[in-house]
């Protein structure tokens, strides 16, 4: 079943930094978009929840050198 959770990003202010997180977030396992707003540092994900961890997904931002937070 698909879902869609947002986080916030905080330190990031490009469109580089923003596709850097948007491409990590494609590689978890189970995510099927993202939209990533570097402006308001808000990130969209949807996902298949029976495959994704949303734990996986703070965990891709932080392998990034991004701080994710709860949107």
């Amino acid at each position: 079943m698909n879902e869609t959770t947002q986080l916030r990003v905080m330190d990031f202010d490009c469109p580089t930094c923003a596709s850097t997180v948007e491409h990590a977030l494609s590689n978890v396992d189970g995510v099927q978009n993202v939209k990533v707003h570097y402006t308001t540092g808000r990130v969209e994900i949807e996902y298949d929840d029976d495959v994704a961890d949303p734990d996986a997904f703070a965990q891709a931002i932080e392998n990034q050198g991004y701080t994710p937070q709860p949107a």
